[in-house]
């Protein structure tokens, strides 16, 4: 059962929102911050020095495709002496999977929603594997990024302007009823939008899309964004509005509490669905903004409808029913949209938001699903599994949100 708090303004614009993908355009020209030369990165704020590996990595493969230097290292060295400026994607109206690095000729999934003239936006999927935002490098990861940045973007941006705006809020309903929780997994919806875009783009865009399982999650995440952009900045709500990982930390936020960090050590996935060959030692800490689909109420909230997912992040598909019960607590609301088929043949509405203050009186944190990277540089994902941001940013966002309603 949901929360008091699906009564809140916030919840109400939560509810709300209608995320339409308008148009995909290099970050240059969506983000001063890009537009200056900045960079931006996935997770709170961090020292580039206190980076973990696989981001510092991306960085500096992202730079040297910019030309900012001849090669990674000479990038990377770049930022280290403060001369490249670097912020999260969350503090410029964005979110980012994994190292989440994003600079100014990357194209840009845009979406918005009509009724507030707001926007948001994510960088495009490059699929699973050896790719850069979980920290790989080499020549395969350089050549896909120059093609989605020449050939991609450009492409899907020209068959948005012929074929009209993409309904997310629409697909993930759809794709729901197909087993999809919008995180982990997203092939039905990948196949629905790569079909409704196909009349539209390239044959070589269209098999990118198609054969990409995970092409929808960036979408997933630029509606999850778009719908608490909306629902942020109301006065005393408690609903939950970003949840980051960076891989060393964990930033929250809450809508009454506004653009403010509350910070927690990230921690290792467990359970852990690692590939052949790795062991838990390779494993790099909770990393990315993707986390953003749970703080909406999908992913690891929506794990009931989608037991073709629960392997996939190391859990035991019998376990799911129980995991839906113990988080419907915590839960702001409930979506009157989006709904999932349950194991049983029922339906249950989807859950709307997470109650930051539920969670503190609860102890119950939204977990995550997420993909692994690999604790070293250049060498990419290596498995799925689940997390838990830490309890402390709660307890201390929602202190915070207290005391300044106490004046």
């Amino acid at each position: 059962m949901y929360t008091e708090l699906h009564t809140d303004e916030a919840v109400r614009r939560l509810a709300a929102a209608r995320p339409m993908l308008v148009d995909v355009r290099p970050a240059g020209e969506v983000v001063p911050h890009h537009a200056a030369g900045g960079i931006t990165h996935g997770g709170p704020p961090i020292e580039s020095a206190r980076m973990c590996p696989p981001m510092r990595r991306a960085i500096g493969v992202a730079l040297a495709i910019e030309g900012i230097a001849p090669d990674p290292d000479s990038a990377l060295a770049l930022v280290d002496a403060g001369e490249v400026p670097y912020i999260p994607n969350h503090d410029v109206g964005g979110v980012g999977p994994m190292s989440g690095v994003v600079t100014a000729s990357m194209p840009l999934l845009i979406a918005r929603d009509e009724a507030t003239g707001l926007e948001a936006w994510c960088p495009l999927n490059e699929g699973s594997g050896k790719v850069l935002r979980y920290g790989a490098d080499g020549q395969e990861v350089e050549d896909r990024l120059r093609w989605m940045r020449d050939v991609l973007g450009p492409s899907l941006s020209s068959a948005l302007a012929e074929g009209g705006p993409v309904d997310l809020l629409e697909i993930q309903r759809l794709a729901m009823l197909e087993g999809d929780e919008c995180h982990h997994r997203t092939e039905a919806a990948t196949a629905i939008v790569s079909e409704q875009l196909k009349p539209y783009v390239p044959a070589e865009v269209y098999e990118f899309m198609v054969t990409n399982g995970q092409w929808f999650l960036n979408m997933a995440m630029v509606s999850a964004k778009l719908a608490t952009v909306c629902a942020a900045g109301v006065d005393g709500s408690p609903l939950v509005t970003v949840v980051a990982r960076n891989g060393v930390e964990v930033g929250v936020q809450l809508s009454g509490t506004g653009s403010q960090w509350f910070v927690g050590p990230a921690a290792m996935p467990d359970p852990a669905n690692l590939y052949p060959g790795y062991s838990l030692d390779d494993m790099n800490p909770d990393l990315g903004d993707s986390a953003i689909v749970e703080v909406y109420g999908l992913g690891a909230l929506a794990v009931a409808g989608s037991p073709i997912s629960a392997p996939s992040v190391g859990l035991s598909v019998d376990d799911i029913d129980d995991i839906d019960a113990r988080l419907r607590p915590i839960a702001a609301g409930e979506h009157a949209e989006l709904s999932f088929i349950r194991r049983d043949g029922t339906s249950s509405p989807a859950i709307l938001g997470v109650d930051g203050r539920a969670v503190v009186a609860t102890g119950q944190v939204p977990p995550i699903h997420t993909g692994i990277a690999h604790k070293g540089a250049g060498i990419g994902q290596i498995g799925g599994g689940i997390t838990l941001p830490p309890f402390n940013a709660f307890v201390e966002a929602v202190e915070a949100l207290d005391a300044a309603a106490a004046g």
